[in-house]
Order: C-alpha cells, then sequence, then structure tokens
C-alpha cells in the first residue's frame, strides 16, 4: 500500500513537472494555455493534450510528450469509471424497502429547524 501510494506521488510529481515545461513551450508556439493540474490528474485530457502538442510539430513538444505517454499509462483508473462500476454492482443487489431512508419530514424535525437556530431567537 505504502508503496503504490509512493509510486503515485512520483508518477504524478514527474508528470507534473513534463506539464509545465508543455504549458510554456504551448503558449509560445501555438498560444495555447492547458489546465497543468487537470492534466496531472485526468487521463483523457491527458491525452488531448498530448495530441495537441503532437499537431504543433514542435521537437521540444514532441520530446516532452515522449516523456509524459509513458507516465499517462500509469495514471490510475478515472473516478467515473470506478463509480459506474460500483454502480452497476449496486443495481444488480435487492434493496430492502427497510433499509431505504424515508423523505418524509415530520413535524418534530420542522420544529427543530425552526425554534433555536433563527438569528433572532438565538441572541435573545
Amino acid at each position: 500500500m505504502k508503496e503504490s501510494m509512493s509510486n503515485d506521488v512520483l508518477v504524478k510529481a514527474e508528470a507534473f513537472a513534463i506539464a509545465t515545461q508543455m504549458y510554456v513551450r504551448l503558449r509560445r508556439v501555438s498560444s495555447r494555455v492547458i489546465d497543468v493540474m487537470y492534466l496531472v490528474s485526468n487521463k483523457e485530457y491527458a491525452q488531448h493534450i498530448v495530441d495537441i502538442a503532437l499537431a504543433t510539430k514542435d521537437s521540444e513538444l514532441e520530446r516532452y510528450v515522449a516523456r509524459l505517454s509513458p507516465l499517462i499509462d500509469l495514471y490510475p483508473e478515472p473516478k467515473a469509471a470506478v463509480i459506474a462500476a460500483q454502480k452497476g454492482r449496486l443495481e444488480n443487489e435487492q434493496v430492502d424497502a427497510s433499509d431505504v431512508y424515508s423523505n418524509e419530514v415530520t413535524a418534530e424535525e420542522i420544529y427543530e429547524a425552526q425554534v433555536s437556530h433563527h438569528y433572532i431567537g438565538a441572541l435573545r
């Protein structure tokens, strides 16, 4: 676990260093500004920026892409994919009706919300 976290930190640190260099070069070459932090955390965005950098046909950007591409493959799986997998698993499970929280508000809950939490009532 510790080694995995250490590896993730190293990958993100190296990707950040390369992405900041790409930011400067892309701005000079094509007047394009990228989001470095998003590039480091999102695999799809990183691949999109790699495609943009290669389209400029700049030799320096091609070197940065060559350094960044292996790191992109090491990025963790996107959270949306993880959530979708969990959602699919949960949809297959049966949900007991007694486990579902009732959305109905009781009179007691309304009273508790109104009494002591009002600004003027709190000052008295």
